[in-house]
């Protein structure tokens, strides 16, 4: 990943930069640039007003249909006042003077978003450097103020785009017809929507999408002809997956809930398919896709099952035996997205060390996991009871820990078996992460409140007594959320330059295979490589590729996660950003996948020439095989990942931007700088009723309807 350079008396390129570069200014003609382009923003902001107002007057013919209810103008208003006081403080950052308007504005809402975010593509440091040399301490500040005001701007126009799912307050109906405790959520959303505060928008927003997430991922893992696809057709009670044969390499088959059977497949180049499940069933098998040549990379089934309508989600990975190493290492890479593993063993036979090792895989990951034996109705009574009672045995002595093993079976008179697996294990578990999910929520909105209490108090201070806190300190936490922003805003370009490596990365990855190769044939003193050894191979080194991305993608995240909490203390706020939080935005990350295993590499009599005359004729023998195959697969897997990693950087930034919006404004409260109104006395009565929450004897749904009075 590449740095900015900090050496304050030279840019990137070594150029001697001037005085007000060295110190941290800007030139006049960068002032100037910057001037303009907060007036022109501010001159499309104005255009949006004018479109509101308009389409509210009496006139006989409005321009305009009003589609957008009271309070949606209102949290429109809301996010301008904001991207308005914003455009001050970055002004203020550089000392220069606003000007006053001149220009009325007269276009339509998105189309002014739209030349908001062209101007502020106008403002990044690449198009700055027009008007002279940035220097790299304010390329990075600068880089954080656009992207503060881009997530202001792209918040308004996400609110804008949502329509319905805008709406919290639909959102949190049908949560709470689900069962789903949101009466807090409901007092938060409703005071900081009447006080325009938007910045509490895109946690709540998060907490409440995290609360409709109701999955919860159940991945069977286990041998080839362990019984996976058999026993999850008896427990869904539909015959959907390929029974008998062998399924491909590294593609996870999840079963939902649907209202009727549908089957999708998605494949390495991004493109998604719907098909029957005589198409699903050949591209899922190797007998009708061997090798995995159609590049399949995800695989889905919606099922109208009873036992997925709750929430729970069926995982059939690929089985680990002759899938070898490679098999294995792709079938756990799934672990990041499960909640629970169920490790299917024959039960005619015993733990071997592919079980063991997947079992401690999934240990060393902090998923729990059960044991099944399948096929138990192979077995006598005493016979099973003997088989489990050894396996338990087994378990204890390799992992040192107690994991629990139930015999079941797909055999329709053994269904009882699988049955109580499911009411006992399944079903319970399934109430309990639901319960663990919903708790981890709570606490989240419970930090939000303490949030509202204490941005409300500051208001309140502010207005009846007109103070202001220590406005140099406040800068300088301000400066630190640009610098956060900046940082996290740059990492989309840089990870787009690794991706582009890894495109044109074919040649250094058969250099890679090629010295590995070379030694493991010395080694071994052998003169044969096989296929499944070259595959692994060809995977690993396309695995040392990828690590320095995914590293700087996990780096940048923790240190702005980090830099946040430090920030949150200074202010002594208690709503704080989680690593945690971090993990799940890496989840799924697409994984390489080679449509053919390259053949064998026979070395022959020049193993006898010595290791760089051996190192070379591998390397020519895997140029000729699978050099062209090799490009075409990492230029399709490049454009994958890149998508990916697009979606991740606009993830963080939104995760970045949730917590750093609201410490800005509450940075903006304590300087004075806020124009925000709203009723004091209502002010007073909404702080009372959050500080109410809590308090013994009081029906929080009581509190809660107090919300409208």
């Amino acid at each position: 990943m590449t740095e900015i350079s900090t050496n304050p008396q030279s840019d990137p390129a070594g150029t001697p930069l001037s005085s007000n570069e060295a110190t941290g200014s800007m030139n006049s003609s960068q002032q100037l640039y910057l001037r303009v382009s907060c007036q022109h923003i501010d001159d499309l902001l104005e255009g949006i007003e004018e479109i509101l107002q308009s389409a509210s007057s009496k006139s006989p013919f409005p321009k305009y249909i009003l589609d957008l209810s009271p309070a949606q103008i209102r949290v429109i208003e809301d996010y301008i006042r904001r991207l308005r006081t914003q455009l001050i403080r970055t002004l203020a950052w550089q000392h220069i003077d606003i000007p006053a308007p001149t220009i009325p504005a007269t276009r339509a809402i998105i189309a002014r978003t739209t030349f908001v975010d062209i101007a502020l593509d106008e403002l990044r440091p690449s198009t700055m450097r027009g008007s002279g040399s940035v220097a790299p301490e304010v390329a990075l500040e600068l880089t954080g103020v656009v992207r503060e005001l881009r997530a202001l701007s792209e918040g308004l126009s996400s609110y804008i785009y949502q329509g319905q799912n805008s709406n919290l307050k639909v959102r949190f109906d049908h949560l709470e017809a689900a069962g789903h405790e949101v009466q807090l959520l409901r007092m938060v959303e409703e005071i900081a929507t009447r006080h325009g505060m938007v910045e509490f928008r895109p946690r709540l927003d998060g907490l409440t999408s995290r609360l409709e997430d109701n999955n919860f991922e159940v991945a069977l893992f286990g041998r080839v002809s362990s019984g996976k696809s058999s026993l999850l057709n008896r427990l869904l009670g539909h015959d959907l997956l390929p029974v008998g044969i062998n399924p491909i390499t590294a593609v996870p088959t999840r079963l939902q809930y649907g209202p009727a059977v549908k089957a999708v497949v998605t494949f390495g180049t991004g493109s998604e398919h719907e098909v029957s499940i005589q198409e699903f069933a050949d591209l899922v098998s190797e007998r009708g896709n061997p090798g995995n040549q159609k590049n399949v990379a995800r695989a889905m089934i919606q099922v109208p099952s009873d036992r997925l309508s709750e929430g729970i989600v069926l995982v059939d990975t690929p089985g680990l035996g002759s899938l070898a190493k490679r098999g294995a290492a792709e079938t756990l890479a799934y672990l990041p997205s499960c909640d629970l593993a169920l490790v299917l063993v024959d039960a005619g036979s015993t733990l071997n060390e592919e079980d063991v090792g997947t079992l401690r895989i999934i240990e060393e990951a902090g998923i729990p996991s059960l044991v099944l034996l399948s096929k138990s109705d192979l077995l006598s009574e005493s016979d099973l009871e003997h088989a489990v009672s050894y396996i338990q045995e087994q378990l204890r002595r390799e992992l040192h820990r107690d994991i629990a093993v139930h015999a079941v079976s797909a055999m329709p008179g053994s269904a009882a078996l699988l049955d109580q697996f499911f009411q006992q294990e399944l079903l319970p578990r399934f109430q309990q992460a639901r319960r663990l999910r919903d708790e981890s929520v709570s606490r989240k909105v419970e930090l939000l409140r303490h949030a509202l209490i204490s941005t409300l108090r500051s208001r309140i201070t502010r207005q009846e007594r007109h103070d202001v806190s220590n406005t140099g300190d406040l800068s300088k936490q301000e400066a630190a959320l640009r610098d956060i922003t900046g940082r996290v805003g740059v990492l989309a370009a840089s990870l787009d330059r690794q991706v582009n490596e890894i495109r044109g990365a074919a040649d250094s990855v058969l250099t890679q295979v090629a010295d590995e190769a070379t030694n493991a044939l010395r080694q071994t003193n052998q003169n044969t490589l096989q296929s499944m050894d070259l595959s692994e191979m060809l995977h690993t080194a396309v695995s040392s590729q990828i690590e320095p991305l995914t590293t700087a993608a996990r780096e940048v995240g923790k240190d702005a996660i980090s830099r946040l909490r430090n920030v949150a203390q200074d202010l002594g706020r208690v709503d704080v950003p989680d690593e945690k939080d971090l993990d799940s935005l890496l989840r799924d990350m697409p994984r390489f996948e080679i449509a053919t295993l390259p053949n064998d590499i026979d070395v022959g009599l020049w193993a006898a020439f010595g290791t760089v005359i051996m190192r070379a004729q591998i390397r020519k023998k895997l140029h000729r095989a699978t050099y062209a195959l090799l490009k075409h697969e990492l230029e399709d897997y490049s454009h994958v990942l890149w998508q990916w990693m697009r979606q991740f950087s606009q993830r963080l930034e939104l995760l970045i931007s949730s917590y750093a919006d609201g410490y800005r404004a509450e940075i903006q409260e304590l300087s004075g700088h806020s124009s925000a109104e709203s009723d004091i006395t209502k002010m007073k009565q909404d702080l009372e009723l959050l500080q109410q929450w809590t308090d013994s004897g009081r029906d929080p749904k009581e509190i809660a309807q107090q919300i409208g009075a």
